[in-house]
């Protein structure tokens, strides 16, 4: 398992530097308002873009003759999506309470309940779309993607208000602490891995 996850880093770091720089951006940019979207391009980056490649590559009918099983090569990608997540939930609270400290731009209110519900709102996003990459392959669950993603944005963009931002959401949301939604989209999450990893068995087989 170590192994592939070295080289799920390393495709990463060789092929998408660019787009692993523009979530370090969206992380740092005082106010906040791209944390959302950070958090679920972070889970995006780390899953679908990597088996993008490897698809292109063929990577999977080698790995297939390696001595790794098929739940191996596929909790890998929800593990990469984990760390990833992580990395954009410390650099964006960071950054934020920098900013703040600083006196460009203050923290909002229930600042840390808002981002363990984005990283819930993530989370969902990756139990939807890898098990769909897997059961039908890169091309086909692209849309599906596309769809979720776009679901997703509008359902933050339609919890805007004034003065409010993207953060109205939690308002609503306000009576359940914040972990319990990151706990229980974790569990989501997990839950899929052996939907995948069937998916992934008949698509291999055919």
């Amino acid at each position: 398992m170590k192994a592939l996850l070295r080289k799920d880093i390393y495709v990463i770091l060789t092929q998408f530097k660019l787009l692993f720089l523009v979530m370090i951006i969206f992380s740092v940019i005082p106010g906040g308002l791209f944390v959302p979207f950070t958090f679920i391009y972070s889970t995006m980056l780390s899953g679908v873009s990597i088996m993008s490649i490897d698809e292109q590559s063929k990577w999977d009918s080698l790995a297939l003759m390696l001595p790794y099983s098929r739940g191996q090569l596929v909790t890998v990608k929800y593990i990469m999506g984990w760390l990833a997540l992580a990395v954009a939930l410390v650099l964006s609270a960071v950054c934020q309470c920098l900013w703040a400290a600083l006196g460009s731009v203050p923290l909002p209110d229930g600042f840390a309940a808002q981002l363990f519900v984005f990283s819930a709102l993530a989370l969902v996003v990756q139990a939807v779309t890898l098990p769909v990459n897997f059961c039908f392959g890169i091309a086909k669950g692209r849309i599906a993607t596309i769809v979720v993603v776009a679901f997703i944005g509008a359902l933050v963009g339609a919890t805007m208000g004034e003065g409010d931002g993207f953060y109205t959401l939690i308002k609503v949301t306000s009576s359940i602490p914040g972990p319990v939604y990151t706990v229980l989209a974790a569990a989501l999450c997990a839950a899929t891995i052996p939907i995948s990893v069937a998916g992934f068995r008949r698509r291999a087989e055919k």
